[in-house]
């Protein structure tokens, strides 16, 4: 396998794993951490870079959802 077809198939990887883990953000959300953990877990992905990815994920949504809080707040003055 060359350069190229090794990038390739790295990429094809990434992808794929990027693709699980939007699955699974979805999945957390609708039916909790436990339910997209397992289902990374059935997609090879270990215990815990899925928690860590899971937390994460979710630590981002929460961030998210404070700032447009934040902004939607009319200040006094």
């Amino acid at each position: 396998m060359d350069e190229n077809e090794r990038r390739q198939q790295e990429r094809r990887q990434d992808l794929e794993t990027a693709s699980q883990i939007t699955e699974a953000a979805a999945l957390q959300r609708a039916f909790g951490s436990d339910a997209a953990q397992r289902f990374l877990k059935l997609r090879g992905i270990g215990d815990q870079m899925a928690q860590d990815l899971l937390i994460e994920n979710y630590d981002r949504r929460q961030k998210a959802r404070r700032d447009r809080l934040a902004a939607d707040v009319p200040t006094s003055g």
